[in-house]
């Protein structure tokens, strides 16, 4: 089932939520921005355990002591709230309560009756909407696991957690959603049920663009909405290039990860118009083409100058590193991101990219 998880309109809800599933004790997996939400003080009349240990970029570590919390606890009922970081930590937190520790890794996790909670506090990862969760293994290893069972059995849209997002983040995220949108609409896995909802996301976007970075009621509003059909398109096509791409940039070269994809998208659709490389969906430069559409051009030529001019108008920078990394992050590209890619590329194909993204810092 991957249509899972019921909207709730308010954070008043919550507790009718907890009345119907006779819950004593929930768990809140968050990060410290989120203690200083409203929805958090409204949270505080519950009996509830608070883990706010999330780093950024989430690590397996932190998992494995949030989860030993929750069972000594008692806990019944778990909260994952913020960005992707805090929501990703929360699916592989529910599932570790019952399952072995020392091999959810390598094994298949079986699901448990713990019921979920999921509240975004960024328009941008769509984490509340799809089955998979990302994060890091011994500081520098990343991992993505994908499990039905990470669903949400609620998800609470409230766009005025977005109004305090700092600047940098408030753009590096909307753009991680339109990414999502992008590579989803051309992987090699997208459907029809796929494509509508990543037109919504971009075309969300473009609506929304203007009054969501001035921090206006409806824009914050519409990119909510943007993001989270975002993270259901992807969440039946999965990413590609950009995203496997991005992490060894995102860990290396102190961006954001919304901005690292971002970056690698922009050169990654050049690079696939000069038609170098085996495209492998069928008439993939016309769904090119369709994409430039949505975006507001003729075309998909036009698609990626107003993608550029995005990032020019956001203020942000290709980042730099030294060209000797380039092998060393390329070794570490998840191949099978690179499958769902429209177009197929090599090792060689991936350390081009890299050359050229770090070219133009």
């Amino acid at each position: 089932m991957q249509n899972k998880g019921v909207i709730l309109d308010s954070f008043e809800q919550i507790a009718s939520v907890f009345e119907q599933n006779n819950i004593k004790k929930p768990f809140v997996c968050c990060g410290k921005s989120f203690e200083k939400t409203k929805i958090f003080d409204y949270l505080k009349q519950f009996d509830i355990v608070v883990f706010d240990n999330i780093r950024p970029n989430p690590r397996f570590e932190d998992m494995v002591d949030a989860s030993r919390i929750f069972v000594e606890e008692g806990c019944d009922f778990i909260i994952g709230a913020g960005g992707g970081s805090p929501i990703d930590s929360a699916k592989m937190i529910r599932l570790m309560t019952t399952n072995d520790v020392s091999t959810c890794l390598t094994e298949p996790m079986e699901n448990n009756d713990i019921k979920s909670l999921y509240i975004p506090t960024t328009a941008g990862t769509g984490a509340e909407a799809t089955k998979s969760s990302v994060f890091y293994v011994n500081e520098v290893d990343k991992f993505s696991v994908a499990n039905l069972d990470f669903l949400p059995d609620y998800v609470l849209m409230d766009s005025t957690l977005l109004q305090t997002l700092p600047d940098y983040q408030r753009k590096c995220t909307c753009l991680d959603a339109l990414c999502h949108s992008i590579e989803s609409y051309w992987s090699v896995k997208a459907t029809d049920e796929s494509r509508e909802y990543a037109k919504k996301g971009i075309l969300g976007f473009v609506k929304n663009k203007d009054g969501y970075i001035n921090n206006t009621i409806d824009g914050n509003e519409g990119m909510l909405w943007a993001s989270y059909y975002a993270g259901k398109a992807i969440n039946i096509t999965g990413t590609t290039s950009a995203h496997a791409m991005c992490y060894s940039i995102t860990m290396n070269c102190n961006t954001a990860h919304g901005h690292s994809v971002a970056v690698c998208l922009s050169v990654i659709w050049e690079y696939m118009l000069r038609g170098n490389n085996k495209p492998l969906v069928k008439d993939a430069y016309d769904v090119f083409d369709e994409i430039g559409v949505l975006l507001g051009g003729k075309n998909a030529k036009d698609g990626v100058e107003i993608f550029n001019g995005i990032l020019k108008d956001f203020d942000l920078a290709y980042p730099s590193t030294d060209m000797a990394n380039v092998p060393v992050f390329a070794s570490k590209v998840n191949v099978s991101r690179l499958g769902n890619n429209p177009v197929e590329f090599n090792n060689e194909d991936v350390e081009n990219i890299y050359k050229e993204v770090f070219s133009r810092c």
